[in-house]
Order: structure tokens, then C-alpha cells, then sequence
């Protein structure tokens, strides 16, 4: 599958992420009925990220930034830190937006460890194993490898 392509299927979406004790964050750990879906997306982007380095999860960040209260700007900022075997950091920010305004009704981009490898527009976000994903390549490429 090329790397650009979000793979995007139902199951991404509809998986229930459990964090252990010792991770550090501002939401549930775990999942209920009527959980926001962007907590299930921010946990899921700290374990996706752990499975795919591998790496043990540290701490979980959601926030969402000033909105406005007309609410025509809505956003969410997930910060996932993780601690590889080798003691290296590794931190990933999720941002998505979604606006009334332009240039883009809805942005979103991926950063780790500082540099942005992937951003996009539109309604098609990535999953959370895409987040991974594109972390473990730009590590990859930051080692020279």
C-alpha cells in the first residue's frame, strides 16, 4: 500500500484503547458508553505508537485549544510520549481542526519530535495506526535508515 495512503478502515475507528496506571494523562485510561471518540483516538495514538516503535507509553496529552463561541472553530491536540528500549524520546502531536473559515474548513497534521512529516485538509484525518506508522518512518529517516 503506499506510504501517502491513510489506510482508513472501520476497525481503526471502532477499537477500544486501554492505557496502563503508569501512564501519565488527563482523560480515562480506559474507555465507557459515552466516552468522547477523540479520547478513544487519543489513546489510541499513545498505543499505536508503543506497538509500532515498540516503546512504553510515559504520558497522554488531550487538549483542545481556545475554541470559539460561535463554535465555527473546533480543535483537539493529542501529545503521545513514549520512551523507546534504547532510552530515546519520542514525542508525537496529532493536530486537527475543523473552522467555518479559510483557507481550510479542516486541517489536521502529524509532528514528531518537533518536524511535521505528514498534514493534510479535508474530512479524511488519519487513523490512529496511520499516526503510528508515519512516526516509526520518520524515525526511521531521521537515523539514516
Amino acid at each position: 500500500m503506499p506510504e501517502d495512503r491513510l489506510w482508513l478502515t472501520a476497525y481503526d475507528w471502532s477499537r477500544s484503547y486501554v492505557l496502563p496506571e503508569s501512564v501519565t494523562c488527563n482523560i480515562p485510561r480506559r474507555g465507557s458508553l459515552n466516552d468522547y471518540g477523540a479520547w478513544n483516538t487519543a489513546r489510541g495514538v499513545l498505543v499505536e505508537l508503543c506497538r509500532a516503535l515498540p516503546a512504553a507509553p510515559v504520558s497522554l496529552l488531550y487538549d483542545e485549544p481556545v475554541q470559539r463561541r460561535d463554535r465555527t472553530r473546533m480543535a483537539i491536540r493529542i501529545t503521545a510520549h513514549a520512551r523507546r528500549g534504547d532510552g530515546q524520546e519520542v514525542r508525537v502531536i496529532y493536530r486537527s481542526e475543523r473552522t467555518d473559515a479559510e483557507p481550510w474548513p479542516e486541517f489536521w497534521s502529524v509532528a514528531v519530535n518537533g518536524f511535521i512529516p505528514a498534514s493534510g485538509h479535508g474530512i479524511r484525518r488519519p487513523s490512529p495506526p496511520w499516526i503510528a506508522h508515519t512516526a516509526v518512518q520518520t524515525l526511521r529517516a531521521e537515523r539514516g535508515r
